[in-house]
């Protein structure tokens, strides 16, 4: 009897302290109340940029009165923002040049001697003065076009939703799709976990690609075969980190690269072969949880960055021209 007795006091007791730890457990972690999670990658360290690897500083921020922004890109002493609606042009002191309605939000823009944007999954164009030249027929809808890049010979697009770039004649003829696995031209094939793939053409016109799940650049022949690529994949500043990165580049003279990243939000210059040169934009220039911002290029080697949370256009001077 005294022994049941006892393991019935005991299990009392367990009950009660069961009971106890729960109770408290509820109380800590109440709903609405932070619970640190112990497997979280603390990345605060990398978010730190030794200041003498920064070398541009903000020259110039134009505030844009849009509720969303898409894209940017620059020609001839012209700013082109592509936001909501409609295409806005702007000179470099920010007055507003012209703003051509669209029937549709944009996704991607270039500009050479026409105006091509790209509709979700259409691509159209328009002169200099916002008359439309050409729609193209739509692509299939899978197609999320993400970028274009436009040559003398070509125009390239970028399909995030099929992991192809279409190479395609300027009247929208399709000439090739370049990205597909192939063994024979050395194309390991795009890997592209989110709608982040963007493409430009250096000064000879030799097309690059961003290949956002391997952190690679890949250039391209015209016949759709490798040329070359390179890859830095790292949490540290030189390199790339995390899921789709970089999510966007611009060419720059001398095959040179800037590159735009989500996550650690940070825009970079990297050489033709690769070699990371030095920091545009560090994190903490950019807001809490701010998209990587969308990069352009001018004539005088100064990087135009588009500010998605702060709808702005932040244009970035190398420190070395700085009078």
């Amino acid at each position: 009897m005294k022994y049941k007795k006892l393991v019935n006091l005991i299990l009392v007791l367990m009950a009660a302290g069961i009971a106890i730890i729960i109770a408290r457990d509820f109380v800590v972690n109440r709903s609405g109340k932070h619970i640190e999670n112990p497997y979280a990658f603390d990345v605060s360290e990398y978010t730190t940029v030794d200041p003498s690897a920064i070398i541009y500083k903000e020259q110039k921020v134009l505030q844009l009165k849009v509720n969303q922004p898409k894209g940017i890109a620059y020609k001839d002493g012209v700013i082109y923002v592509i936001a909501d609606s409609s295409l806005i042009l702007l000179n470099e002191q920010g007055q507003l040049l012209q703003n051509i309605q669209l029937d549709a939000e944009p996704t991607a823009i270039a500009v050479a001697d026409q105006l091509w944007l790209a509709l979700n999954n259409q691509v159209i164009s328009f002169d200099q003065k916002g008359q439309e030249i050409q729609r193209w027929p739509a692509y299939n809808d899978r197609s999320v076009i993400t970028s274009l890049a436009v040559s003398p010979r070509y125009v390239y697009v970028a399909d995030a939703g099929n992991r192809l770039i279409y190479q395609c004649s300027p009247t929208g003829e399709l000439i090739q799709e370049i990205g597909a696995e192939n063994e024979q031209k050395a194309v390991p094939g795009f890997v592209i976990p989110s709608p982040y793939f963007d493409i430009d053409l250096n000064e000879e016109d030799y097309l690059w690609a961003v290949d956002p799940g391997r952190h690679s650049l890949e250039n391209f022949n015209a016949d759709g075969s490798m040329r070359s690529s390179w890859t830095v994949s790292s949490v540290q500043t030189e390199g790339f980190s995390g899921c789709c990165n970089p999510a966007h580049m611009a060419m720059m003279t001398e095959d040179r690269f800037v590159t735009s990243e989500k996550g650690i939000v940070r825009v970079k210059v990297y050489d033709q072969h690769g070699e990371y040169l030095g920091v545009v934009a560090a994190p903490n220039q950019f807001d809490e949880d701010s998209p990587a911002p969308d990069v352009c290029v001018d004539d005088n080697g100064r990087v135009i960055l588009l500010d998605f949370s702060r709808k702005q256009v932040r244009i970035f001077q190398p420190k070395e021209n700085e009078e």
